[in-house]
């Protein structure tokens, strides 16, 4: 079996980050609607959308990695 490239594991982790990034901005959109904005649930979407950053650039640098070889 053939083991995955890294720009797979990336882009596996993106999928993953992004789903739970989609929840917290949910969670974080219903709060508001609520009327009970608080700090958490904007705490837990920054750092989902900053790890969904990252595991992006991750991503990018393996595929420019995997074209200079």
């Amino acid at each position: 079996m053939r083991r995955a490239s890294r720009a797979q594991r990336m882009e596996l982790i993106a999928g993953f980050i992004s789903v739970f990034a989609l929840m917290a901005l949910i969670g974080a959109v219903v709060a508001i609607v609520k009327g009970d904005p608080g700090v958490m649930p904007s705490l837990v979407l920054l750092g989902c959308v900053v790890a969904l950053g990252l595991a992006f650039r991750g991503y990018r640098n393996a595929v420019r990695a995997e074209r200079r070889e």
